[in-house]
């Protein structure tokens, strides 16, 4: 049985959170405000990648 892969849960999980949180602010607070969180998605979007990397090495 194989484990899940932990870069994938953070990556989609941060990706989620990420979103959850820029429309909360958008709305309640400020829209220009959310602004602030979009360069957390290139992070999520790394993660992403090294999990891909981890899952599937170069023979």
């Amino acid at each position: 049985m194989r484990k899940r892969n932990k870069y994938y849960t953070i990556g989609f999980a941060g990706a989620g959170l990420t979103l959850l949180v820029q429309l909360v602010v958008a709305f309640a607070i400020d829209p220009y405000l959310a602004a602030v969180f979009t360069p957390f998605y290139s992070v999520w979007i790394i993660l992403l990648v090294v999990g891909w990397r981890k899952e599937h090495p170069r023979r």
